[in-house]
């Protein structure tokens, strides 16, 4: 009898939280501006000029209206919670949108995905995800635990995140990268790249440097490979961990300065040194400075560390 019970009473949960979808269209739209509580977000390319939206949701609707308010060429977009306190449910929001649009998202604890779009794109999440495949335009992301994935992107991407990880696979342009205390993976990317961690890894391999870049991090290790020869100056960095460049068969041209902790770094390189000094200008630490000019090449190439390795190989 206590089971039947249970099972009755799950049966009843289950129908309350039913599946409800609403479905609007709108025209003339070039700007948009959603917010979401916790509702997740799927961006999709359009064959018209129109923009579809769907919403698919499971809170009671006692408790929860989506609401769209379109003034002029700008749509506006949230989710709207009668009275407060926590509610069971969950949204999912899919829009259908054209080329050369702008977007502003703002959610407490959802995810975004976009594929296929050229648009002015701007995010922010407390602990969302994000992921983007075969994008142009410009994108900014903020994020304060949320992981990010890049797949094929073509523009300026600026992207932050407190302790979630970045990935960026396929891209060109200019790419900026900070995170917290999360890793950063790049590859098979070209162009004007910053990437910076407070506390974690940074791995970039396949690596075409066109416009001054560097890979910072506090206390992680850092490697670059390059899938070409330098074409502009390059940093490689670590507070306390290993950094090392990989020309990875690359000629390796220009002004070459690397620096490590006295005491406990380390300086390795396939080349000798044309200057060796010590530096007393940081404090209490020593740090050892080698230069060395490798042709006639003006390209800055700078490699530090402050107790790991700093190297730099062929």
């Amino acid at each position: 009898m206590k089971l039947k019970l249970t099972a009755l009473i799950m049966l009843l949960a289950t129908s309350l939280m039913a599946q409800q979808k609403i479905e609007k269209e709108f025209s003339g739209v070039k700007k948009i501006n959603m917010s979401t509580s916790s509702g997740d977000c799927l961006l999709k390319k359009g064959n018209t000029d129109k923009v579809l939206v769907t919403v698919e949701f499971t809170f009671d609707s006692d408790d929860y209206a989506p609401e769209f308010d379109q003034n002029g060429s700008t749509l506006r977009i949230k989710e709207d919670f009668n009275g407060r306190g926590s509610f069971r449910g969950e949204s999912t929001w899919t829009l259908t949108i054209p080329n050369d649009m702008e977007m502003k998202f703002n959610t407490g604890s959802g995810d975004f995905e976009a594929s296929d779009l050229n648009l002015e794109l701007s995010l922010n999440a407390g602990s969302g995800d994000f992921s983007f495949e075969n994008m142009t335009g410009e994108i900014t992301s903020n994020a304060g635990s949320g992981n990010m994935r890049m797949q094929g992107f073509n523009g300026e991407l600026r992207a932050n995140t407190g302790s979630g990880n970045v990935r960026v696979n396929g891209s060109k342009g200019e790419i900026k990268i900070n995170t917290g205390s999360g890793d950063i993976d790049i590859n098979d990317v070209s162009g004007a790249i910053s990437a910076n961690v407070g506390s974690g890894e940074i791995d970039a391999r396949g690596i075409l440097v066109s416009e001054s870049s560097s890979f910072n991090s506090g206390s992680g290790d850092v490697r670059v490979e390059l899938a070409g020869a330098l074409k502009a100056d390059i940093s490689v960095n670590s507070g306390s961990g290993d950094s090392k460049l990989d020309f990875n068969g690359n000629e390796i041209a220009g002004f070459v300065e690397m620096r490590a902790n006295k005491k406990n770094g380390t300086i390795r390189a396939p080349f000798d040194f044309d200057t060796t000094e010590e530096l007393d200008d940081y404090g209490s630490q020593k740090v050892i400075k080698k230069t060395a000019q490798r042709g006639s090449s003006d390209i800055k190439i700078k490699i530090g560390t402050g107790s790991g390795t700093a190297s730099i190989s062929e």
